[in-house]
Parts: C-alpha cells; structure tokens; sequence
C-alpha cells in the first residue's frame, strides 16, 4: 500500500490520468495550469502524463517542514560560525 502508483481512470468524454503518492491515500488527478482535470482521448495518452506527472514530483526539491533542504543548508552555511584558524601556530 505505501508506494507509488500510477493510472488511469474512465471519464465521460476520455480518460483522466491519476498519480498516488507514498504518503497520501488517495489518488490526485492530473491537471492543468489552471487546476482543471484533464480528460486525454486515450488511456495510454492519459497513462503517459501520469508518468510525467510522478516524474515531475519525485524531481521536485526535498522538504522538510514546509522549507527546501537547500535553503536551511545554504542559511546555516552563511549563519554558522566558522572554526578558528590557528594562525601562527607550528
């Protein structure tokens, strides 16, 4: 049950494309800019963006409570106190 999936799913006029996260339990349908579902003329075409879609999200930035792991790191690169050198000692 605590994977990731892909599929597709019979509408009216098509297919709608759906994408299940690990830790979600429902299934998010694949949708456009403005929020809209998309119906796709065909399972595979809707199969297909489905793919897209998982590949988009397993690509995205890690999070860590709501912040990129990039960010904090950089931040605490910049906030860090650097060690002290030990100048002119042999």
């Amino acid at each position: 049950m605590n994977e990731f999936q892909i599929g597709t799913e019979a509408v009216a006029d098509g297919h709608h494309g759906w994408i299940r996260k690990v830790h979600r339990a429902t299934n998010e349908i694949v949708r456009d800019s403005r929020g809209e579902p998309i119906v796709f003329a065909t399972q595979d075409a809707a199969k297909a963006a489905a793919g897209e879609a998982m590949v988009a999200y397993l690509n995205t930035p890690m999070l860590r409570d709501g912040a990129r792991v990039e960010a904090i790191f950089k931040a605490e690169a910049f906030f860090k106190p650097k060690p002290a050198t030990a100048a002119g000692v042999a």
